[in-house]
């Protein structure tokens, strides 16, 4: 059986070891491989694959080591022949082990079509790696809001029901007027420079560098949302204008929330760190000078003042030293009282 899957040119076959180098594979991969300039044995399992789904593929052998289990499938995203995307791929994995520490791992994939139902397809022109990756991931983790199609030529567009409800629409509400582009209109006023540049290079670019932009959206009733937006023009004119283009919404709001708290984060550390340092070089300064001037000559009683002025400044220092070891080990940053405040900034 594994010299037929061996010579198949419709299976993938491989073999890993336990952190998952290649130990064997069959002619059929190494076609599809050749994009490494270096042999597929010796190679990691990793350079093959989408990287959320090789962090998939080590977490389910784990979890089958730790359950005994010998047998785990799983969908993986693998690279194509060129190197430059991605395609969906299924696998079935056998653990063979000879004693607790050696083991091999044999894996049988195969294509297959993605069946996500909230898959949306694209020209094949696409080919910006990055965002076809970001919209995948999107549609994965299922933060899609919604579709819209804007007719450029007409100045006005469609919107799916779930992107009405987002706006603030109700599902019967037309526009009161025929040129009235929704989905731009609800544009935050200080990302509509950001968003018109973003699709001037889509356009200019005749599609070839897909519209891909992170910017917020400000529903009816003024709530601010993030969103990462994609594009591509469907329709040019023979002149080589838009004339129609599709795109979609995936809210991003809590990862702008995070990146917020910890920008503000970074932010409170560096002042304390600037203000704990310049606290403690002022009071070792105060020592330096206090030695600077110290005359052994002096009278004893005279060295004795300026000795006790020293054991002052080194306990201030102390105190300063340990209020900084406490303020750093137990570092604590307010949220923001709102949402709103969070993103803005």
């Amino acid at each position: 059986m594994k010299d037929f899957f061996k010579h198949s040119d419709y299976f993938y076959y491989i073999c890993l070891d336990r952190d998952a180098n290649i130990l064997d594979s069959n002619e059929h991969l190494q076609k599809e491989t050749r994009f490494l300039n270096h042999a597929l044995e010796g190679s990691s399992f990793s350079e093959l694959v989408y990287y959320k789904d090789f962090s998939n593929y080590q977490s389910l052998l784990e979890k089958s080591l730790i359950e005994g289990e010998r047998k785990f499938k799983l969908d993986i995203r693998k690279i194509k022949s060129d190197g430059l995307d991605f395609y969906w791929t299924k696998w079935e994995f056998t653990i063979n082990s000879g004693n607790s520490e050696s083991i091999e791992i044999l894996g049988l994939g195969h294509i297959i079509e993605n069946v996500n139902e909230k898959s949306v397809q694209f020209p094949d022109s696409i080919n910006d790696l990055h965002a076809k990756n970001s919209l995948m991931e999107g549609l994965l983790e299922e933060n899609l809001i919604g579709f819209w199609i804007w007719d450029i030529a007409q100045q006005s567009d469609q919107l799916s029901l779930s992107l009405n409800e987002v706006f603030g629409y109700s599902p019967i509400q037309k526009s009161k007027s025929q040129k009235n582009v929704k989905w731009k209109k609800h544009v935050h006023p200080s990302d509509k420079v950001k968003v018109e540049e973003n699709l001037k290079e889509h356009f200019s670019s005749n599609g070839k560098h897909p519209f891909h932009c992170e910017f917020r959206i400000k529903n009816v009733h003024k709530k601010d949302i993030w969103v990462l937006g994609y594009g591509k023009v469907l329709q040019w004119s023979p002149e080589g204008d838009p004339l129609v283009m599709a795109g979609c919404f995936f809210d991003i709001s809590e990862r702008k929330k995070t990146e917020s708290l910890f920008r503000q984060q970074t932010q409170y550390l560096t002042t304390v760190t600037f203000n704990q340092t310049h606290l403690m070089r002022a009071k070792l300064a105060n020592i330096l000078g206090i030695l600077e001037i110290i005359d052994p000559k002096k009278s004893a009683m005279e060295v004795a003042h300026f000795i006790k002025m020293i054991k002052t400044e080194a306990r201030k220092l102390d105190e300063e030293l340990r209020k900084s070891i406490s303020d750093s080990s137990s570092l604590q940053i307010t949220p923001p009282q709102s949402e709103n405040q969070a993103l803005m900034i």
